[in-house]
This record gives C-alpha cells, sequence and structure tokens, in this order.
C-alpha cells in the first residue's frame, strides 16, 4: 500500500498543531513515524542546480528540511527518537547554529554532522515536542539562503487513510 501523506502549514506563532503531531506520535512500536519541516518558498522561482551539482556537491540540498523521527523498536531493539537537518551551508552549521545564539539542549547526542548529509540528533528518552519544534524554527531560517517570512510546510504520513 501508498504511504499518503498530509501537508500542514504553521508559522512561529502558532506551533500547537506541530507540537501536537509530535505528542500524539512519540513512540510508533510497529512503524516508523516521522515528520519534515522546510520553510515556505517560492519552490518555483528557486534553481536548485543541475544534477552534476547534486551529485558532486559537497553540500544539501537548496531548501533546508528538519526531519523529527519517533522512537520505535527495529527487530525487538528499541529506537529513540531522532531529529535531523539537511541544509546547504556545507561544512561548519553547528558553528553557524553556535554563532545565531540557538541552543543545542544538552541532553541530544549528535550521531552525524555531514556537509551533505546534514546533522543528526539522538533524542533522549524524555524530551519536549515543543523544545523540537522551536528549534527547528529556529535553525530552519539561519540556513536557509532565501528568505523567510516565518511560515513553514509539515509533511507526514497520513495514517487515516
Amino acid at each position: 500500500m501508498r504511504t499518503r501523506f498530509q501537508t500542514l502549514k504553521f508559522s512561529s506563532a502558532l506551533i500547537t498543531p506541530a507540537v501536537n503531531l509530535i505528542e500524539t506520535h512519540k513512540y510508533e512500536p510497529d512503524f516508523i513515524y516521522w515528520l519534515n519541516i522546510e520553510p515556505d518558498v517560492d519552490k518555483e522561482r528557486i534553481h536548485t542546480g543541475s544534477i552534476l551539482w547534486k551529485a558532486f556537491s559537497s553540500r544539501g540540498p537548496v531548501i533546508p528540511q528538519f526531519t523529527w523521527t519517533a522512537a520505535t523498536d527495529r527487530k525487538g531493539v528499541y529506537q529513540p527518537s531522532e531529529v535531523g537537518l539537511t541544509h546547504p551551508t556545507g561544512v561548519s552549521v553547528l558553528d553557524r547554529i553556535i554563532d545565531f545564539k540557538i541552543a543545542i539542549p544538552k541532553q541530544w547526542q549528535l550521531l552525524q554532522d555531514h556537509p551533505k548529509r546534514g546533522i543528526v540528533f539522538q533524542l533522549p528518552e524524555l524530551y519536549s515536542p515543543d523544545e523540537v519544534i522551536l528549534f527547528a524554527i529556529s535553525v530552519i531560517p539561519v540556513v536557509c539562503p532565501f528568505e523567510t517570512d516565518g511560515s513553514f510546510s509539515l509533511v507526514y504520513p497520513d495514517l487515516d487513510r
């Protein structure tokens, strides 16, 4: 069966729907549940580069994407929630985040920092969904090469279909 997706528009002034999605799906034992957050930008007017640029560049996608995954069980082994960010910044994205005074919660464990595949953090068993969403909407404009207006698109699997 093909997965269908829902898109939720939200802003930095109204994060409750995004927070509620994480709260509802913090742990999904039987499947992988995730959500992606991107800034609302006019994708029609953005040149994303050629196939060669994408293949040989040491940078991630032009439009940053923040991903959260729910904790789950894979083959009977508990896998904690993770957050990740793909971005066009290249190297030193953590330095850029710190330079912009965005706090990375101390309990988040860095798993990956790669210029093309992005950064990935493992979340502790107990964490705040508000903290995840606030981090996402704070860090996305810092790594986005385009002007943003504080609105975001959140894409997630539609489990009701």
